[in-house]
C-alpha cells in the first residue's frame, strides 16, 4: 500500500529531496564554487551507501520524518533507524530519533495532529522470528516508543485514516493476513478491533477518504495442497505455478460488525475471472477505484512481462442510494429492530403514498 503525503508546498519538497540527499553520505550539501573530483561509480561504491527510505512531511509541513539503512557489506546485512529534521532549518537540524544497533525501525507515519507518530520495528522479536515486526508509537521530541501491538505473526504494513480517526494494520501467517484497527488519536487505549475475517486473507488494502471502508485486494481461492506443502516447510519453489486470480472486496467499518459480532461484513467488487486485480488506486473524492486488470492467463501473470497483457479499469465505488441487504442503510434500519424485507416493504409504501397509489 501507499501512504498519502500531505499537498505541500514544491519548494518544500524540494528541500525535503536535498536533506535526504545530504544524508546519504553524511555530508553537508556542497555550496556553491566547491566541486569533488567526479570519477565513475562503483559496485563498492554502492553497498557502502547508506539509503534513506520513507519521507513523511508532518501534517503542519514543519518536520520530515525519515529512515537511514546503514549496510554492513561484509557481514551482508543493513541497519534502519528513524530520523526528524526541520523543513525550515535544514540538516543542521537533524536529530536520530532510535538507536538500535542491531535492529531495524521502518514506515514512519504521523498522527493527523503531529502529536506522535507510528512506525514498524522488530525490536523486541524473537531469537527464532527475527524479522518479525510489532507497530509503536513514539512523540517526535523524543522519549521512549510505546509498543501497541503483540500479533503473533507480526504486523505488515500500517495505514491512518485521512481524518486520523483510525489506524489500521495488517497481520497474520502468509496468505492468511487479516484487518486490525485502533483508535488514531489514541492507539493504546483499547484493545485493537479485528475488520477481516476473509477467508482467503486480505493481500493489498486501502482507506477510503473518508475513512468508512476498506478496499482490498484478495485472491478468489487458496490450493489447499500448496498450502500444506508450504505448512510443512517443503518450500522449494515450483516454476510459473498455477495461481488463483485476485479479485476486489469492500469492508463497511463504519456499519455495526456482521450478525455473528466477530466481525464487519466484506462485499465482492469484481467477479467473473477475466482478470487479476492489481494496483489499487483511488479518487479524492471516493468515488472510483482505479485499478490494473492483469491476465487470467497464468502464462501471461506473474512474469517480467506481464504488463503488456494487463488493462486499466475504473469502478464507480460510491453510488447513491445503495439499499442492499449489506449496505450500511440495511444495517442501520436492522439496528434499529427492521428486517430487509420490511425496509423494502416501507420504501415502496412511501413512495406509493406519495403518488396517491394503492397496492392491487
Amino acid at each position: 500500500m501507499h501512504a498519502r503525503l500531505p499537498s505541500l508546498p514544491r519548494r518544500t519538497h524540494v528541500a525535503a529531496g536535498l536533506l535526504i540527499a545530504a544524508s546519504l553520505t553524511g555530508l553537508p550539501v556542497p555550496l556553491a564554487g566547491q566541486q569533488a573530483a567526479p570519477r565513475p561509480m562503483t559496485f563498492l561504491d554502492m553497498q557502502h551507501m547508506r539509503q534513506t527510505g520513507s519521507p513523511t512531511p508532518s501534517p503542519d509541513g514543519k518536520w520530515l520524518l525519515y529512515t537511514l539503512s546503514t549496510p554492513d557489506w561484509k557481514e551482508g546485512t543493513k541497519q534502519t533507524d528513524i530520523f526528524v529534521v526541520s523543513l525550515q532549518q535544514g540538516v543542521s537540524s537533524t536529530r536520530q530519533l532510535t538507536f538500535t544497533k542491531d535492529k531495524n525501525e521502518t514506515s514512519p507515519k504521523w498522527a493527523a495532529d503531529g502529536r506522535f507518530f507510528v512506525f514498524l520495528s522488530d525490536r523486541d522479536a524473537p531469537e527464532d522470528k527475527k524479522t518479525r515486526n510489532q507497530l509503536y508509537m513514539m512523540r517526535p521530541d523524543g522519549g521512549e516508543a510505546r509498543r501497541l501491538t503483540d500479533a503473533k505473526e507480526g504486523v505488515s504494513d500500517v495505514a491512518f485514516t485521512r481524518d486520523g480517526r483510525w489506524l489500521a494494520y495488517r497481520t497474520g501467517k502468509d496468505g492468511e493476513e487479516q484487518l486490525y484497527r485502533l483508535s488514531g488519536t489514541q492507539p493504546d487505549s483499547a484493545p485493537a478491533e479485528q475488520i477481516t475475517r476473509h477467508p482467503t486473507g486480505v493481500r493489498s488494502w486501502h482507506w477510503a477518504p473518508d475513512g468508512t471502508r476498506i478496499y482490498f485486494v484478495t485472491p478468489d481461492a487458496i490450493d489447499p495442497d500448496e498450502k500444506t506443502r508450504r505448512e510443512k516447510k517443503f518450500t522449494v519453489n515450483i516454476r510459473n505455478p498455477e495461481t488463483p486470480v485476485a479479485s476486489l472486496w469492500v469492508v463497511n467499518v463504519a456499519a455495526a460488525p456482521s450478525p455473528n459480532g466477530d466481525a464487519h461484513t466484506t462485499k465482492r467488487l469484481t467477479e467473473g475471472g477475466a482478470y487479476s486485480v492489481d494496483d489499487v488506486t483511488m479518487s479524492k473524492d471516493g468515488k472510483w477505484v482505479g485499478f490494473r486488470g492483469l491476465s487470467a492467463n497464468r502464462y501471461q501473470r506473474a512474469i517480467t512481462s506481464e504488463n503488456i497483457y494487463s488493462e486499466l479499469y475504473l469502478l464507480e465505488v460510491n453510488p447513491n442510494p445503495d439499499i442492499s441487504d449489506d449496505a450500511g442503510f440495511a444495517r442501520s434500519a436492522r439496528a434499529y429492530g427492521l428486517t430487509f424485507p420490511q425496509i423494502v416493504g416501507r420504501i415502496v409504501e412511501s413512495a406509493l403514498d406519495r403518488h396517491a397509489m394503492e397496492l392491487d
